[in-house]
């Protein structure tokens, strides 16, 4: 909508990311490296940072939108802005309710791996 926004372009973030996701690493006791969490869990977190980028991508949308029918003159303009809107509105909707119970799904990957580097550094 705006000519100064960037293009956004899920697909390509998320799969960028995925290709070949950053592992953390931590020192174990004997001083060398140990990767933490799994390729699941980074792909995880590039499907979560993707489609959070896609949510803040559909608000600013919204608000671009928000902003042009507030100064529309024409009224099949401001019709179609209306349809954008409501089209908008109903995928950040939908997306929004995915999106928690990935995060959630992420959040126990993340403990667990947690747990292994802390029961590795125990023994």
């Amino acid at each position: 909508m705006s000519g100064n926004r960037q293009s956004f372009q899920p697909a390509q973030a998320t799969a960028a990311n995925m290709e070949n996701p950053p592992l953390a690493s931590s020192g174990s006791k004997n001083g060398t490296s140990q990767q933490v969490g799994s390729l699941e869990l980074s792909k995880a977190l590039a499907e979560v940072k993707g489609q959070t980028q896609f949510l803040l991508y559909l608000a600013d949308q919204i608000e671009d939108s928000i902003h042009q029918l507030e100064s529309e003159g024409d009224a099949s303009h401001a019709s179609f802005l209306c349809k954008l809107l409501g089209m908008y509105t109903s995928q950040l909707e939908s997306k929004h309710q995915g999106l928690g119970e990935k995060i959630a799904e992420t959040c126990q990957q993340v403990f667990v791996a947690i747990q292994d580097v802390e029961f590795e550094r125990e023994h």
